[in-house]
Formats: structure tokens, C-alpha cells, sequence
């Protein structure tokens, strides 16, 4: 309708009125293309409001998980050095260095000698939603710090995780009494040795995890309620790490949750 109106004022050499559709028709492209991006900036809202709940979830397991890695610290270095010390001494038989450990309900055939958690470090969901430009929405630095943490986190978990878990697995044979040599006492300490530099590694990205999660304002419980569960499920966990580790264990703090329980 409007182009053949548009035609006709041509044809008439009605230039005024040629003029008045042209900017009829333009404010109508403009308009609708306002439109459109209102719509299209709405739902990236959306999407990345849900997405920030997903993640609060996760940030907090992974913190979790890095919390928990540094806090039997102490336990793990202790065994680890027993083991070693005990290794060298090669002028009495080996004596076996049987463990019980509470595996959390998994019935295990061979005794621990040591005993590395297996946890969840990183997410899948970050890499998902960060590749469809959900969180561009988020400021730079964080965005840019919860990427490295997630970045340096599946490489620990993909890598040194699984490295640890697999060396103290083939120590597991010095739980028992063996008539071990020389050679098999160094080989023995070889493993213990790149066991405790792997350790070392995971440790080390762990607290620097834990610095910038904290430092994210994620882990803040977003009411009363998620603050109180979440206290529940720290002291379960706590009770969980002394069961395993003994008293050498350090209890885990959340400092959010404290500050929340304060203001109550």
C-alpha cells in the first residue's frame, strides 16, 4: 500500500508528500527494529538470569570440592611422609600399612594405604553456555576470572586427579606384609614421590580457586533458607572428612555462610 502510494506521488511530482512516506517508512523500519532488539535483549536476559542460577549451583559444588582438597591437606602430607619414611628403611622387613577407610558405601576388596577424593572440579555447563554468548552479559573480570578457574580446573580434573588416584591405587600393595628389595622399595618411593608433586599441584590450584570464587560473590545464599541447607550439608561434610581423615583433617569454613548466620 505504502509503495504504491509512494508510486503515485512520484508520478505526480508531489515530492512533499514523497518525502512524508520515505520518513513514514523509515520510522516504521526503525520501530520494528527496535523493537526486535527489545526482544532479542530480553530473552539474553533471561537466558542469562537462568544460567547464573545454574552456575551459583555449580561454583558451589566446585568450591566445595577445592574446600575440601585443602583441607586434608595436613592428612594426606602425614601419610604420604609415614610411607616414604618407612620406605627407606630397608634394614627391617616391610611391615604392611594396613588403612580402613570409610569409601562412603562403595564396598572396596584391597585396603587403602592412602586415599585421594575424587571430586567434580569444572563444568560443563560453562563452557556450553560461555561459547553461545550467554554470560557476555557478565562484567569482564569476572567473567574473565571464572573462566581461567574453570580452565585450570578441568585440567586438574581431567589430568592430575586421575594421575593421583591411579599412583595411590598401585600403593595400595603396601598394605599388606611383602618381602620387598631395594629396587622395589625405590620404585615404590618413585610413586609416592610424583603421587606428592601431583598432590602438591591440586592443592596449590585449589586455593587459588577458593580466593577467586570467594572474591566472585556467587557463593552468597541468595536467602535464609539456601543458607541454612547449605550449613546442614557443610557440617554433614565435615563429619564425612573426620570419618575418612581423623582429627588431622581441618574443619571447612564458608565464610558467606557465616556472615550470613551473623546478620540473622
Amino acid at each position: 500500500m505504502i509503495l504504491r502510494r509512494l508510486t503515485k506521488h512520484v508520478k505526480d511530482q508531489n515530492w512533499f508528500a514523497v518525502g512524508l512516506d520515505f520518513l513514514i517508512v523509515v520510522v516504521g523500519v526503525g520501530v520494528a527494529l527496535m523493537g526486535q532488539q527489545w526482544l532479542s535483549d530480553r530473552q539474553a536476559r533471561s537466558d542469562y538470569d537462568r544460567a547464573v542460577l545454574d552456575l551459583r549451583t555449580i561454583i558451589f559444588q566446585v568450591y566445595g570440592t577445592v574446600k575440601e582438597r585443602v583441607s586434608i591437606v595436613e592428612c594426606r602430607q602425614a601419610r604420604y611422609r609415614e610411607l616414604g619414611d618407612q620406605l627407606m628403611q630397608t634394614d627391617t622387613p616391610w611391615p604392611g600399612m594396613a588403612r580402613e577407610y570409610d569409601l562412603g558405601g562403595i564396598e572396596a576388596v584391597f585396603p587403602h594405604v592412602t586415599r585421594s577424593p575424587q571430586r567434580l572440579w569444572t563444568s560443563a555447563l560453562w563452557d556450553a553456555e560461555l561459547a553461545t554468548g550467554t554470560f557476555d552479559l557478565m562484567d569482564d573480570d569476572t567473567r574473565n576470572t571464572l573462566d581461567r578457574v574453570f580452565a585450570s580446573s578441568d585440567l586438574i580434573e581431567q589430568k592430575f586427579q586421575f594421575d593421583v588416584s591411579d599412583m595411590e591405587a598401585n600403593l595400595q600393595t603396601l598394605a599388606y606384609p611383602l618381602d620387598l628389595s631395594l629396587s622395589d622399595r625405590l620404585r615404590y618411593f618413585d610413586l609416592l614421590v610424583r603421587a606428592d608433586a601431583a598432590s602438591a599441584t591440586m592443592e596449590l590450584v585449589a586455593r587459588q580457586n577458593i580466593s577467586s570464587f570467594e572474591a566472585s560473590g556467587f557463593l552468597k545464599p541468595l536467602n535464609t533458607q539456601e543458607a541454612t541447607e547449605r550449613r546442614e550439608d557443610l557440617a554433614q561434610a565435615n563429619a564425612r572428612l573426620n570419618a575418612v581423615y581423623d582429627d588431622c583433617v581441618e574443619p571447612m569454613v564458608y565464610p558467606d555462610l557465616e556472615l550470613e548466620e551473623e546478620t540473622e
